[in-house]
């Protein structure tokens, strides 16, 4: 790949909102990785299997589908300090809510579906607000450092959520999962009160508009190279990234392993995800390059696992499969701010999130039904499959001073 101007990795955290703020969010986000997983295995433990897993996931982020987008348009034209502090509090009330539930009991896969769908609904009008905000803690010229930043503490929460998940689970049940989310919230919550007001970035709020999201939507599509990078990033979000529905299938029935090697395989990704958002943090322009390459090594990866039988090879192949995930993600989100009004930053964000997460109540349950008829195998290097075409014909198909630029 070129090698584009660089700047320190943590230049970001010089900045005092910065570190509370990033603080906050990896406490936060270990107990959302940790509830996640749990929510996995709970449905496992109520006799779910592939495709009841993959509506479970579907569940989550359905509402993120719908709602992305208009969440978007409203976080531009408001306070996002304020929006994303309601929205941290409903989640913190959610957790505690699916964790009580559990706790009595009353637990059955409808209910986790029921409850899911509500966290859903929260996290889309969380992440383009939290994700906007977190632009306004920094200079312009630090934009790509702090989003890149961002989704390594994000995704670095993965190294410890998972496997914190499984033992918790395993020795105490599910339900104690969900309440440690619901405390993690709080750290976010605190920190985002501590923030410095008179040091924020202040981005204006956008003029109203009849159709802010048709806006959105046509200053991307309006630009052949982000066009070309939205149409790859949504088959792979949609047919590659449902690691949480082919994952725990290939540890049961082709590992032969126990529910605490699924958390360890999730925290193998995570320090990949880490290692990957890191190598964009070092970036001030990001090329296109850094975005269609790790689409590629991911289909590579993920060809792999479906082969593996042995464990130790899963723990191994999970981490570069880790990197190139956050690399494609960090860089396609830098590459759609650098091109693009910062009055659209926080309806970009939505994009991005309706994409990635948005997509999963279609590839989940594919995913699942495929594991059911087929096998995991199958289901595992379908996804692999998508990636590496797509991001070849990504490649080839960009110009090559774009590729550079």
């Amino acid at each position: 790949m070129p090698r584009p101007e660089r700047s320190r990795v943590f230049a970001s955290l010089s900045e005092r909102n910065v570190r509370i703020f990033f603080a906050g969010l990896g406490i936060s986000n270990i107990g959302t990785w940790a509830q996640t997983t749990a929510v996995v295995l709970l449905v496992t433990r109520l006799g779910g299997e592939g495709l009841e897993i993959g509506l479970a996931v579907a569940a989550q982020f359905l509402p993120v589908l719908f709602l992305g987008l208009p969440a978007g348009s409203i976080a531009d034209r408001h306070d996002r300090l304020r929006m994303t502090l309601v929205t941290q509090v409903g989640m913190a009330l959610q957790a505690f809510a699916l964790g009580l539930l559990d706790l009595a009991g009353l637990a059955t896969i409808p209910l986790v579906y029921a409850m899911t769908a509500i966290y859903g609904v929260l996290a889309a009008f969380d992440m383009p607000a939290r994700r906007a905000f977190s632009t306004e803690l920094v200079p312009a010229e630090r934009l790509a450092n702090v989003l890149s930043l961002g989704t390594s503490v994000m995704t670095g929460a993965r190294i410890f959520g998972p496997s914190i998940a499984a033992f918790v689970a395993a020795g105490f049940g599910t339900a104690w999962v969900f309440l440690g989310n619901g405390v993690s919230f709080l750290a976010m919550i605190v920190g985002l009160l501590r923030i410095d007001r008179s040091r924020l970035q202040r981005v204006s709020a956008a003029p109203r508009s009849r159709k802010p999201i048709r806006e959105g939507l046509t200053a991307v599509w309006s630009d052949p190279t982000l066009r070309a990078l939205i149409v790859v990033l949504a088959l792979v979000a949609t047919f590659s990234f449902n690691h949480l529905v082919y994952l725990p299938l290939v540890v049961r029935d082709r590992l032969f392993a126990s529910e605490q090697t699924f958390g360890w395989v999730l925290s193998c990704m995570g320090i990949g995800n880490v290692l990957g958002a890191l190598l964009v943090a070092r970036l001030v322009v990001v090329p296109l390059a850094w975005f269609y390459v790790p689409v590629v090594a991911l289909g590579v990866f993920m060809s792999a696992i479906a082969f593996s039988t042995r464990t130790g090879f899963v723990f191994l192949l999970a981490i570069p499969m880790g990197i190139a995930m956050t690399a494609l993600i960090s860089s396609a989100s830098v590459i759609l701010q650098q091109r693009s009004d910062p009055s659209l930053r926080a309806r970009l964000m939505a994009l991005t999130s309706v994409i990635l997460l948005g997509s999963t109540p279609i590839g989940g349950p594919v995913t699942g039904w495929i594991a059911d008829t087929a096998g995991v195998l199958q289901a595992t290097l379908y996804g692999g499959i998508v990636a590496a075409a797509a991001g070849l014909v990504g490649l080839l198909g960009s110009p090559r001073g774009a590729r550079n630029a």
